[in-house]
């Protein structure tokens, strides 16, 4: 199976990357309408694709467009909510795509409240396993936290929870930059012994600083999966989280608790709860490896590939080629 990506970037105008894995994949990253010389480029392309996967709304346009081309189905991956009004050409994107797979089923309802329309299927992000693996709890009340510095990540409520723990002898690590980093490292100063602002990081980085933590932490008020807490849960580590999305899909008891969004108090009690209390790391890290891991991932969309292939051969004689 032969597949080609499209995506939105800030790079040149277009871009064609050739990835090789066990099934052929193509990248072609794109900057901006009209689209002449992406189309153009496919002329490049180094097979002919049996699909096409667009990811992000801002790339369902060129996706759609692209696969015309092409003459083959195409499919759509959604990592965000809306930003803005999409146009009628990417909302019959969005109509007319093999199948929409939105990453949370959070986020699957929200692109559904906001009128699109199309053949949903969720299909979770991808973990990587090979810097985020498990190693025991260091034991030390180490909590953790990797978020950007925005408001809607809900940092001031991280602090306030902070303050009110009944729990001694903690330290909290903050992984992440943005446009606060600044003011929250000020509000964060009469904590300034406990809490320590490491600002961005590489990923082998963060991989080593979750090694080292017993809980991680996250006060968001919207997360449409949140990668940063399956990752630390690849490592081991529990989590205690908002209900903002997707944390809700992503930890069960046996890995941590779920609080309410923009409740410093609730969050404080379950920190709490969670350092006093026993988890196993071995299973928290074996059950995002079954969920997210790439193969279990890949299964999923080969599965989802499949099918629509399927549908298309059923549509048209095997002979028939396909326009140019």
């Amino acid at each position: 199976m032969a597949v080609l990506h499209a995506q939105k970037t800030r790079d040149p105008l277009w871009q064609v990357q050739q990835v090789q894995k066990e099934d052929e994949v193509v990248r072609v990253r794109f900057r901006r309408r009209p689209f002449p010389s992406v189309l153009r480029g496919l002329r490049e392309l180094p097979f002919r694709p049996d699909l096409v996967h667009g990811h992000f709304y801002d790339a369902a346009e060129a996706t759609l467009l692209i696969a015309r081309r092409l003459g083959v189905p195409y499919v759509l991956t959604e990592h965000s909510t809306l930003a803005r009004p999409l146009s009628q050409l990417e909302r019959r994107a969005f109509r007319e795509a093999g199948r929409v797979m939105p990453v949370s089923r959070m986020l699957q309802a929200a692109l559904e409240s906001s009128g699109l329309e199309g053949r949903f299927e969720v299909v979770p992000n991808v973990v990587d396993l090979e810097h985020f693996t498990p190693s025991p709890r260091p034991g030390r009340s180490r909590l953790i936290a990797v978020t950007r510095m925005t408001p809607i990540k809900g940092v001031p409520d991280l602090l306030e929870a902070l303050r009110l723990l009944k729990h001694r002898d903690w330290h909290c690590d903050l992984i992440g930059g943005g446009e606060r980093l600044d003011e929250y490292k000020a509000l964060a100063s009469p904590l300034a012994d406990r809490v320590t602002f490491h600002g961005e990081l590489h990923r082998p980085e963060v991989a080593a600083r979750l090694k080292e933590a017993d809980l991680f932490v996250l006060a968001s008020r919207l997360e449409t999966f949140s990668v940063a807490t399956v990752e630390a849960m690849a490592c081991g580590v529990p989590v205690v989280a908002t209900a903002c999305g997707g944390p809700e899909e992503l930890v069960g008891p046996e890995a941590g608790a779920i609080v309410p969004a923009g409740d410093p108090a609730a969050l404080a009690e379950a920190v709490d709860r969670a350092l006093s209390s026993r988890f196993d790391s071995e299973a928290i890290a074996r059950e995002v490896a079954g969920r997210y891991s790439a193969e279990a991932v890949g299964a999923r969309l080969r599965g989802v590939y499949e099918s629509v292939l399927e549908k298309k051969d059923r549509r048209e004689p095997p002979d028939k080629a396909p326009a140019e």
